[in-house]
């Protein structure tokens, strides 16, 4: 009976000394969730409630306002959430504004290209709807190839893919466009 209190007791102070060994070793992550970590961008910079102006050769073109923003200076872009844009024309003075839910601004370009339910309304009162829009500052031009509808008056012009300038004044629809006028004017304006 000793010898089997012996091994018994043997055996519990080896299963003990176990339990505390592999307590005590430090876990390592493995290789894949390494590789996953690492891999992960992480942004430069995060700010909440934050402007950003566009211009050109001192002009300013865009003031964007965001409720948040990320930004990522090794892929030349800034990621915004929430976002009011103001655009305005080459003497400063404010031409459209444009709403929607995401965009992301290239640095070194200037473009700005948004989604989710993005509204610009001029200010000559010509009101755009779409799913998504590019502005190129180079061109100064706003495009898409997304469903848009443009909304002056009482009239509607929709159709799939979008060009015009910030102001709403000269735009083209590509294909399949519908229009409804409430008053069409003659040429006196009656």
């Amino acid at each position: 009976m000793t010898e089997h209190k012996n091994i018994l007791g043997e055996l519990i102070c080896t299963l003990l000394l176990c339990m505390i060994a592999l307590a005590c070793t430090e876990k390592t992550p493995d290789s894949h969730s390494e590789e996953t970590a690492s891999s992960q961008i992480i942004p430069d910079q995060i700010l909440y409630e934050s402007d950003i102006l566009l211009s050109d050769h001192g002009v300013r073109e865009v003031l964007i306002h965001s409720a948040y923003l990320e930004k990522f200076l090794a892929l030349d872009s800034t990621l915004m959430v929430n976002i009011h844009a103001t655009f305005f024309d080459s003497l400063g003075n404010e031409s459209s504004t444009l709403v929607s839910d995401s965009g992301i601004v290239r640095e070194k370009t200037s473009d700005l290209e948004v989604w989710g339910n993005v509204t610009v309304v001029s200010d000559n009162g010509v009101t755009l709807d779409a799913d998504s829009l590019f502005w190129d500052q180079e061109a100064n031009q706003i495009r898409t190839e997304s469903f848009v509808e443009i909304t002056h008056g009482g009239n509607i012009q929709s159709g799939y893919g979008f060009e015009s300038d910030s102001k709403l004044t000269n735009f083209r629809i590509k294909e399949r466009v519908k229009a409804k006028f409430e008053k069409v004017e003659d040429l006196d304006g009656n």
